[in-house]
């Protein structure tokens, strides 16, 4: 099993990530903007759920094999800027 951060398999990350991205699903935020618009909205609702379920695939390939790096990488930054776009959405555009 590859290791990841703080010595953990990238598999427990995995978990763990799609346990975070299975909480902003079904128990997301009620105080988020309703009456804003269709793509807003979108965002605002499932931004923060699509950064976390790339996060959870980026670390699974890493888990699979250190060959898969590179697709890891590519996906980890997806969620990154899907995480900036719900900040964005989020606070910035009002």
């Amino acid at each position: 099993m590859i290791k990841g951060f703080l010595n953990l398999p990238y598999f427990a990350w995995t978990a763990i990530a799609l346990v975070i991205a299975g909480i902003f699903v079904y128990i997301w935020p009620h105080k988020a903007v309703t009456t804003t618009g269709d793509l807003r909205f979108l965002v605002i609702r499932w931004g923060h759920a699509l950064t976390w379920l790339l996060l959870a695939i980026s670390f699974f390939l890493r888990g699979l094999s250190p060959s898969y790096s590179g697709a890891a990488n590519l996906i980890a930054l997806a969620g990154g800027l899907a995480y900036l776009l719900f900040m964005v959405m989020t606070f910035v555009v009002k």
